[in-house]
């Protein structure tokens, strides 16, 4: 298998390193988007039903979760808020824990993102932001669209399947989704989602080769601005 994946450009030779957040982002998408699309699988045709006070959310009539709340997109003038934030909704503090956690950490490391109770979206949506909440905390999340806006929870107790390592065949769509969605740093979200998913890593000057304990092989080449240039390999059976 072999794919060329045409992506936005990152920062070249000579410019300003990437913030801290978009480091930490490139760091973390791929694994979140493997969680949303393992979701995705799950989840299908089914509809949605968020019960607050209950702190569930209802998909279809078989499936139910606890959630943790993440934050809010206002459409109507393209802001962000943290849920932490959101004082005029009286939302149930057993419900913002992780949005906390996400809060102390963002201290911690300097992640102005994480702990600004809300900014533009242009900065960062919610789903760049739920992506990153979802590779550090080892959750998915959800988008509910309403009117003007829509909700980012994350699933506290999602089934195994969600956040298992993915099977080898689907470690190219990842990373090509990645790619060709959000402007990230090539190697460092190549390499980083295929670490966090187990594979053993042989770093070249202008490649990574990488190997998981199934004995399939993922060969990523990349140009002289960082940019992956060919992905090949071989799913073993």
């Amino acid at each position: 298998m072999t794919r060329r994946p045409r992506a936005p450009a990152p920062a070249g030779r000579g410019a300003a390193p990437y913030p801290k957040f978009d480091r930490l982002f490139a760091e973390h998408v791929g694994t979140g988007l493997a969680r949303q699309l393992a979701l995705a699988d799950l989840l299908g045709e089914r509809d949605w039903q968020l019960d607050l006070p209950d702190g569930t959310v209802t998909f279809g009539s078989d499936l139910r979760y606890r959630i943790q709340l993440l934050g809010t997109e206002s459409h109507d003038d393209g802001t962000w808020l943290w849920a932490w934030a959101n004082e005029a909704s009286n939302l149930p503090p057993a419900l913002l824990h992780l949005a906390g956690w996400l809060r102390e950490y963002g201290h911690r490391q300097g992640v102005a993102e994480l702990t600004a109770p809300t900014f533009p979206l242009q900065r960062a949506d919610g789903h760049r932001l739920a992506l990153l909440a979802s590779g550090l905390t080892g959750r998915c999340y959800y988008r509910g669209p309403y009117d003007g806006g829509a909700v980012f929870f994350h699933l506290d107790d999602a089934p195994p399947q969600i956040t298992a390592p993915v099977r080898p065949e689907r470690v190219l769509t990842v990373l090509t989704q990645v790619l060709q969605s959000f402007p990230v740093e090539h190697r460092v979200a190549v390499e980083s989602f295929l670490h966090q998913q187990g594979w053993r890593l042989d770093r070249a000057p202008m490649s990574v080769t990488a190997q998981d304990r199934g004995g399939s092989v993922l060969r990523v080449d990349f140009d002289a601005m960082g940019r992956v240039s060919n992905m090949s390999g071989t799913v073993s059976p």
